[in-house]
């Protein structure tokens, strides 16, 4: 494996493989100590679902739900009040399939192998639950962004187009995928958000984005800011399937799946 662009540089002569599975089929019963983002010092929850080890990438009920938790410590001697405590419900254990290339702070990779937005969901995001009809999502004509000059759509706003470069610049884009014309992107705001689109000619085309903005918010032109900038220098080829993974989010996934990629 070698290693470009991070400061290290390591060789094998055999790929490496997968060093062990994240969650086994038998739950544990066990309090789990949990740190979070924006939390400064771990949090104890209780768990009856999962076998979890430290290291393990996790969400959980309570006021942190929706957000992902890391596993400090596990034990299993406990006596407690059951309504203490909140739960673990879920484990994020996708594995980082693929073979990448870093581009500035972003990893690119034209593997069809590589890993697909539904996979990366389940690392960033709860189990959806069971949508009613007042959850039904309807769509109108969709925004047109080309990547040429995304600042020319015809929507653009110049405040929003700044923020837009911001979230390029910060690694708000968390995630992008094409696959035959028809691209996702999750874009981290105030939550994470999801753009849809088709990739035509270079142009973006019936893009949307899930976000309550009424009109071609950053999160969307974000992803439309990025792309071309990749294309301008030539980074990426927008003619074949791609998958795009911020550089820090890749590397902590990988980290924390307990595996090796080849780059």
């Amino acid at each position: 494996m070698r290693i470009v662009g991070f400061g290290r540089e390591e060789t094998s002569q055999e790929p490496m493989q997968e060093t062990r599975t994240v969650v086994t089929a038998s739950p544990v019963r066990s309090l789990v100590s949990i740190s979070f983002e924006r939390m400064n010092m771990p949090l104890t929850y209780y768990n009856d679902r999962f076998d979890l080890k430290p290291g393990d990438r996790v969400f959980v009920t309570g006021k942190l739900e929706g957000e992902v938790g890391i596993v400090e410590s596990v034990t299993t001697k406990f006596r407690i009040r059951l309504a203490d405590y909140q739960r673990v419900i879920s484990v994020a254990q996708t594995p980082v399939r693929g073979s990448y290339v870093p581009k500035g702070n972003v990893m690119l990779s034209y593997d069809l192998d590589a890993l697909s937005p539904e996979e990366f969901r389940k690392w960033i995001l709860p189990p959806p639950e069971q949508a009613d009809e007042r959850d039904e999502v309807i769509f109108g004509d969709g925004f047109e962004v080309p990547l040429d000059d995304p600042g020319q759509a015809e929507d653009a706003d110049p405040a929003v187009l700044d923020r837009a470069l911001e979230y390029c610049r910060s690694g708000k884009i968390g995630y992008v995928s094409v696959r035959g014309g028809e691209g996702k992107a999750y874009v981290h705001g105030s939550r994470w958000y999801e753009v849809d689109f088709r990739l035509r000619d270079n142009l973006l085309q019936e893009a949307y984005c899930e976000c309550p903005y009424p009109g071609l918010c950053k999160h969307l032109l974000a992803v439309g800011v990025l792309l071309a900038a990749m294309l301008r220098h030539g980074d990426i080829d927008t003619g074949r399937d791609f998958t795009l993974l911020a550089s820090d989010r890749f590397w902590n996934m990988v980290r924390h799946s307990g595996q090796a990629v080849s780059v």
